[in-house]
């Protein structure tokens, strides 16, 4: 471990001899001219109770100490060397460490992660024979000291050394590079940044450059004839490498498409040293793109469809996160039970059903069609804009890649919280109210209990002072979930999905889609990702498989012996088949019952309860099997009918359920466009009649006769409902066929603003047989559950009763 330097002085003197940091203690007239800074920076300063900064610390490393290391996550600090010499290392293809360079006092690494958001990606040491010591600055710091204009130039300047030096080294490692040339191409390239919709280069012009992207994405744009043909292209590819022997031009137009990363190498330098230009070649020619199209080549309507989903994911962000969640929308049930285990394990849930979504194809054919939704909740993205306004440094990515949020540090500024651009993070009071801690009703314990309560909404903010922000940490601080050394991670929202239909995944091998765009070239490694449970689960195939063999052999074995021995002849002692089958069926009830006992489990490991839920509708397959052969053609008394009924109605029901979630989320996804909470849904259907009232109640008139005796029966008609569920149609070109109904009346009503009026009635009316049928398939969705727990308990208690008097009269 480093020693640190706790003297205030010494701190004072290593800012004095570094040249991009000594204005810091400028003074004019006996003053500092920039006090403030220099307080918070080097002391800290104290705002009304809650402490900002230091942000700087003096260390000293051992010989050989690592400073930082290549693959860790480093987007807090960066350092400058003060005194002694740092050795920098990275990794060759042989997995050996490589010194590449020394670092001589006054210079700053470490910069590239803090900037750019990415892994460190080289080794950083102290001498072996001597100790290094270094300034180690955090991120907040930034805001402050880029008011000082040599430290703005030098990280600027360094940032891009760093980052052209970085890169050539990778093409270096590979063996197509001698040093000597990769130090020569040095002087050929320069390291840029650019920002959305900067036109790297222009179809037809001539090439001048030798282009290498190494972070970032861009539209491919190309003129055939009177058309434009375009795709997308992902960093780790290279262009213009047949402009470095010979005059070309470029057969396409690039637009990047965000905040991108390139390294420039000039082609007329590059004609100049042939043997430099070949082994240059010979290293980027294997990343080099396909022609324009290359990428996705299928017949045209898949081709569009891939490409509009690819568009979508590179502008929404969604493929730049480390850890996304994505909800699989055939899967979801709607329960809410992901935001209600983040609830339970956070005090307030930080996942919302809302967010962005994308519809796209899981494989290279329309049929397959994926209806995914990234909800409101932290992707832990690789350049988070989150951390860049927090004044105080409590949020900042950590060991595992994850960014989270320092609560003793946060001030509740809401900094973090505005520049988000997913709504992830919240503002809520650090002491919640009594009132708010208060008892839940019995109303809601009976909801949770049947599993009819809707999304856990949080509640209303009202407090203004002694706020703090929250945000997913991808459940990190939750040692039951994830305890030290254990070799997976664990997400409360992923676990206690019931379908699986919720997965943490990392964005580019999820989708495909993304994956076949990007290059393999100068390609960072990402952390703080999840298992992909939509494309691989082993485990849920084996659950399948065994309770499918299970089912068969249990049927076969208890048919076959009632076959040969029938209900009452004895096998041994005194079992008989009512015997075994009774007691094995009361086996399986009590296994299936441990179901409801793993769905209060939110807070610790207890396994993912899709495979919890699986095992429950195979094992109460068995055991309704057993029983109602158990049973056999004569139901006996009162009590022993009224048992196997309500074991009936429990079967029937849990069929039900089992019918009901495998075909309503699936028709949800076809009708419902983006998903909606049905909390959202009610709203809205409240908002279309109170339209279409106002409309229809202004007055008597031909308006008003029509939308009351012509538009109201025909489109909020039984039969305009069932249209919804079974005839898949957008919404618009429902809209527009139903207003095509009526054009004959609309002809009739002289007045523009009645016609208009009438459309707008029209629109609404059509709309809101839409929401119902949404609103309906919702419903549907927990309308089996409390039947099934009504039966289900009234079973066990019959079971019980019968079981008592089953023992009594075999004892007698």
């Amino acid at each position: 471990m480093p020693r640190e330097h706790k003297s205030r002085r010494e701190v004072l003197n290593a800012i004095r001899d570094l040249s991009s940091l000594k204005d810091l203690l400028s003074q004019h007239d006996g003053h500092f001219d920039h006090e403030v800074d220099l307080e918070v920076t080097v002391y800290g300063r104290n705002y009304g109770g809650k402490k900002v900064g230091p942000y700087v610390r003096l260390l000293t490393y051992d010989p050989g100490e690592a400073i930082m290391t290549a693959g860790e996550w480093g987007g807090n600090t960066f350092f400058f060397v003060v005194n002694g010499i740092a050795e920098v290392y990275v990794q060759a293809p042989n997995q050996q460490d490589v010194k590449v360079a020394e670092l001589p006092p006054g210079t700053q690494f470490g910069e590239m992660s803090v900037l750019a958001g990415v892994p460190r990606n080289a080794t950083v040491k102290a001498t072996g024979d001597k100790s290094t010591q270094v300034l180690e600055v955090q991120r907040p710091a930034l805001r402050l000291l880029r008011k000082l204009p040599k430290f703005g130039e030098n990280l600027d300047n360094t940032y891009r050394t760093h980052g052209r030096d970085s890169s050539l080294e990778g093409l270096r490692l590979t063996g197509g590079l001698t040093p000597e040339m990769a130090n020569e191409l040095r002087g050929y390239s320069v390291f840029r940044v650019f920002g959305a919709n900067h036109v790297l280069f222009h179809e037809n012009e001539r090439i001048n450059r030798v282009y290498i992207i190494k972070g970032g994405w861009a539209r491919r744009a190309q003129t055939l004839g009177e058309k434009e043909v375009e795709d997308f292209i992902g960093h780790g590819h290279c262009f213009g490498i047949e402009g470095a022997a010979k005059d070309a031009r470029w057969p396409y137009t690039l637009t990047l498409m965000g905040r991108t990363e390139v390294v420039e190498i000039y082609t007329s330098k590059l004609r100049e040293r042939q043997a430099l230009r070949e082994a240059l070649v010979k290293v980027l020619s294997t990343s080099v793109p396909p022609a324009i199209g290359g990428f996705v080549n299928y017949k045209p309507a898949v081709h569009d469809a891939m490409l509009a989903a690819q568009e979508r994911l590179i502008e929404t962000g969604l493929v730049d996160g480390t850890n996304l969640l994505v909800m699989d929308m055939d899967l979801c049930v709607r329960c809410g039970n992901c935001s209600l285990a983040c609830h339970k394990i956070h005090g307030q849930s930080r996942l919302m059903r809302r967010g962005v979504h994308v519809t796209r194809l899981e494989a290279p054919r329309m049929s397959a069609v994926q209806s995914a939704l990234s909800p409101e909740v932290c992707m832990h993205c690789a350049d988070p804009e989150c951390l860049t306004g927090c004044p105080t440094g409590a949020i900042g990515r950590f060991d595992l890649g994850q960014v989270d949020i320092d609560p003793k540090t946060c001030i509740g500024c809401g900094d973090c919280a505005t520049q988000c651009p997913y709504n992830a993070i919240s503002l809520v009071p650090r002491r919640p109210k009594a009132a708010e801690a208060g008892a839940v009703s019995f109303k809601s314990k009976l909801q949770e209990f049947l599993r009819i309560r809707p999304d856990p909404m949080p509640p209303a903010v009202d407090a203004v002072d002694d706020l703090v922000a929250i945000k997913c940490n991808l459940c990190s601080d939750r040692a039951t979930l994830n305890p030290p050394g254990a070799k997976t991670r664990a997400y409360s929202c992923e676990e206690n999905c019931p379908t699986g239909a919720l997965a943490r995944v990392k964005p580019r091998e999820y989708f495909t889609e993304i994956g076949q765009i990007q290059g393999l070239l100068l390609i960072d490694k990402t952390h703080a990702y999840g298992r992909n449970i939509h494309k691989s689960d082993p485990p849920k195939r084996l659950i399948h498989s065994a309770g499918i063999l299970l089912t068969l052999l249990a049927t076969a074995a208890t048919i076959y012996g009632l076959q040969r021995y029938g209900l009452g002849e004895r096998i041994f002692s005194f079992l008989n088949m009512r015997w075994i089958t009774g007691i094995a069926g009361l086996f399986g009830i009590a296994a299936v019952m441990t179901y409801p006992v793993r769905r209060q489990i939110y807070t610790k490991r207890a396994g993912p309860l899709r495979y919890w839920m699986l095992t429950h509708a195979y094992i109460g397959v068995i055991a309704g099997m057993l029983i109602l052969l158990h049973g056999g053609t004569h139901s006996g008394g009162a009590l022993t009918t009224a048992l196997m009924i309500s074991y009936d109605l429990v079967i029937f029901t849990g069929i039900l359920g089992i019918f009901i979630y495998f075909f309503a989320p699936r028709k949800l996804t076809k009708i419902e466009g983006s998903p909606l909470l049905l909390d959202d849904l009610k709203d809205r259907r409240q908002e279309l009649q109170k339209e279409i009232g106002e409309i229809a109640g202004q007055g008597e008139g031909p308006l008003q006769s029509i939308v009351k005796e012509k538009v109201v029966p025909h489109l909020v008609s039984f039969g305009y409902l069932l249209r919804q569920f079974f005839r898949r149609e957008d919404l618009n070109q429902m809209v527009e066929k139903a207003k095509a109904e009526f054009n004959q009346e609309r002809a009739q009503l002289t007045n523009e603003k009645d016609q208009r009026k009438l459309d707008r009635a029209i629109e609404a009316c059509a709309s809101l047989r839409r929401i119902d049928a949404l609103i309906y398939l919702h419903r549907s969705l927990k309308m089996w559950l409390p039947p099934h727990v009504a039966t289900t308990a009234l079973m066990l208690a019959l079971m019980i009763v019968h079981i008592i008097q089953v023992v009594y009269y075999a004892s007698r």
